[in-house]
C-alpha cells in the first residue's frame, strides 16, 4: 500500500536524510508519509518529474545549482498544487517573506526542532485534505448542476 503523503525533502546537508527517516520513521511504517530526497533544486525537479504524486516539498533555500527560492518558482509551474515548505535560518525575514510570496505555505528555522517539522507536516497535511475535500464538493456540485454522475461523469 503506497504512503498517504508522498514528501521530498530538498537540503544540501548530507546528515540531515538519515535524521529524518529515523525521527519519522513511526509515521513511516504506518504508511502515512515517504519521503524522497534531492540535494538541490535541480534534484529535485527531476524527482518532481519522476514522482509526480509528491504531495509536499521542504526545501532549504540555500544550496548549490538552484536555490530554494528558484525552485519554487519551477514548482509552481511543475505542478501549482503541491505544498512547499521553506527551510532558512533562524531571523532570516526577507527570505521567508519572499519564499512565502513564491507560495510557500508555511517555513522551518534551522537549526531544525523536529517537533517543529512534524508539527508543521501536520498542518500542511490538514491543508492539503481540506483542499482535497473542497475540489470534490465543487466536483459535485458542478456535476450535479449539469446532471453528471460525479463518480462516473457521465
Amino acid at each position: 500500500m503506497p504512503a498517504l503523503h508522498r514528501i521530498l525533502i530538498v537540503d544540501d546537508e548530507p546528515d540531515l536524510e538519515p535524521l529524518i527517516l529515523i525521527r519519522m520513521r513511526r509515521k513511516m511504517r504506518a504508511g502515512l508519509y515517504d519521503f524522497l530526497f534531492a540535494r538541490n533544486g535541480v534534484e529535485a525537479l527531476e524527482a518532481l518529474t519522476e514522482n509526480p504524486d509528491v504531495d509536499i516539498v521542504i526545501s532549504d533555500i540555500n544550496m548549490p545549482e538552484m536555490d530554494g527560492l528558484t525552485l519554487l518558482e519551477q514548482i509552481r509551474k511543475v505542478d501549482p498544487n503541491i505544498r512547499a515548505i521553506i527551510v532558512s535560518a533562524y531571523g532570516d525575514m526577507k527570505n521567508i517573506r519572499t519564499a512565502m510570496r513564491r507560495g510557500a505555505v508555511d517555513f522551518i528555522t534551522k537549526p531544525i526542532d523536529f517537533e517543529d517539522f512534524e508539527e508543521t507536516i501536520e498542518r500542511t497535511v490538514i491543508q492539503l485534505r481540506e483542499w482535497k475535500v473542497a475540489l470534490l464538493a465543487r466536483d459535485a456540485m458542478v456535476a450535479s448542476q449539469s446532471g453528471e454522475d460525479s463518480t462516473t461523469g457521465t
